[in-house]
């Protein structure tokens, strides 16, 4: 990952299921677990891909991704999806809109780690 993690960095991986009516949007939330951390590092967020959808990504309230018709990268992939990876001290909300006339199940799936507060070095 850019930038590599330390050794006492916090490793995150924190799969999340939300099911969305038709015409309907959720947002799934991501906070920080360390109070005193130097934020979170974010190379990959991953987001089940289908297709009358829109996706947003915002990060300590800028938008920094969407709305797009695909997500960064499918569930399936999880593909680095941002080089260098996107930076941030609090948090991470995905939003997803489901456009079609279905319920549909998706999962968010963010992959990075959380500086333990050592400025992560």
């Amino acid at each position: 990952m850019v930038p590599a993690p330390s050794a006492e960095d916090i490793p995150v991986n924190e799969p999340a299921s939300v099911d969305i009516g038709p015409g309907q949007q959720a947002t799934v939330t991501f906070t920080a677990r360390q109070r005193t951390n130097d934020g979170f590092v974010l190379p990959t967020v991953a987001v089940s891909k289908r297709s009358q959808s829109t996706y947003e990504i915002t990060m300590d309230e800028e938008e920094v991704y969407g709305p797009a018709s695909i997500p960064p990268t499918d569930i399936d992939d999880l593909g680095v999806c941002f080089v260098p990876a996107y930076e941030f001290e609090q948090e991470l909300e995905v939003q997803v809109a489901n456009l079609s006339d279905t319920e549909r199940e998706y999962h968010v799936q963010p992959i990075g780690y959380e500086r333990r507060g050592n400025g992560g070095a």
